[in-house]
């Protein structure tokens, strides 16, 4: 689970309802199997499963950015599922903004086919199974 200091409790009281919901995504994706976050900045957070990285969470852009093989990134865009986003390695990266709750729910379906591909599960498509 997310753990912040009380200097960044004090401080993310005064950030905008975005953050909150970027930081309620990352304490949901931390209940998932193998799946830790790892702080890469103050606004930035990583959610890696075992070394592989799913996704990055940007706290003050409230924004969620994550790596799929180009024909999966193709087929989001295209549904209307993400945008697409600022290469980092090989230009596959996708973005979806946070600005309510129907966007919790589309990031962390991102994240859900995401995390399902790196595990090798053969339907990325189907929602998360709750056990």
């Amino acid at each position: 689970m997310l753990r912040l200091s009380p200097s960044e409790q004090r401080y993310d009281r005064t950030v905008s309802r975005a953050a909150a919901v970027v930081d309620d995504i990352a304490s949901e994706l931390a209940t998932w199997p193998g799946v830790r976050i790892e702080r890469r900045a103050r606004d930035e957070l990583v959610v890696l499963y075992d070394q592989v990285e799913l996704g990055v969470l940007d706290r003050e852009r409230a924004v969620a950015e994550l790596r799929f093989s180009s024909g999966e990134r193709d087929a989001l865009v295209e549904h209307g599922d993400a945008e697409p986003a600022e290469p980092v390695r090989q230009g596959e990266n996708v973005s979806h903004d946070l600005r309510g709750p129907a966007d919790l729910t589309a990031v962390l379906e991102l994240f859900d086919r995401r995390y399902r591909d790196v595990r090798g599960e053969d339907d990325p498509f189907s929602s998360h199974d709750s056990d």
